[in-house]
């Protein structure tokens, strides 16, 4: 067993799925470690647009109190939403559905949080506005934070 593959992307996943239902995201994918690759990859064949992108996290163990093991994920994700090159009313709208699309998914973290589902640092959150000009004109948002997973289970 491994962290990203058996507490991480399990946790994390449904909650990015669920985006596809609330907000109309098409795309939902981790990275290979190897920057956005993969979703430009993936952008030749199907829609990714509105999309959340996750790059696969570092992290961190942490012992807390003698008996609960966790592991704390840096985590970084992005929420791209497509508009046109020239248009700023549309630019602005993408911008609008991107942020509304992390702020749910935050609020979502949050919730778990109080219910010791996670032990995400809300101090940690940092969200900051991107623009993707390659293949395809894309705006959103980049999200950082520190998410914490009980992880007793992968190392006793």
């Amino acid at each position: 067993m491994n962290p990203t593959k058996t507490k991480f992307w399990p946790y994390l996943s449904p909650i990015l799925e669920a985006q596809k239902a609330a907000n109309g995201v098409m795309y939902v994918e981790m990275s290979d470690a190897n920057g956005l690759d993969r979703m430009m990859a993936d952008s030749r064949s199907e829609d990714v647009y509105p999309g959340i992108f996750v790059f696969r996290p570092k992290y961190t163990t942490q012992l807390i109190e003698n008996h609960l093991l966790v592991v704390n994920f840096n985590t970084q994700f992005y929420a791209w939403c497509k508009a046109g090159l020239d248009d700023r009313d549309e630019q602005d709208a993408a911008f609008d559905k991107a942020e509304t699309i992390l702020s749910a998914i935050i609020e979502k973290l949050q919730h778990d949080a109080r219910e010791y589902r996670n032990y995400l640092d809300f101090n940690s959150i940092s969200v900051e506005p991107v623009v993707y000009l390659g293949a395809d004109a894309a705006y959103g948002y980049e999200v950082k934070m520190k998410l914490g997973l009980p992880a007793n289970e992968i190392f006793c």
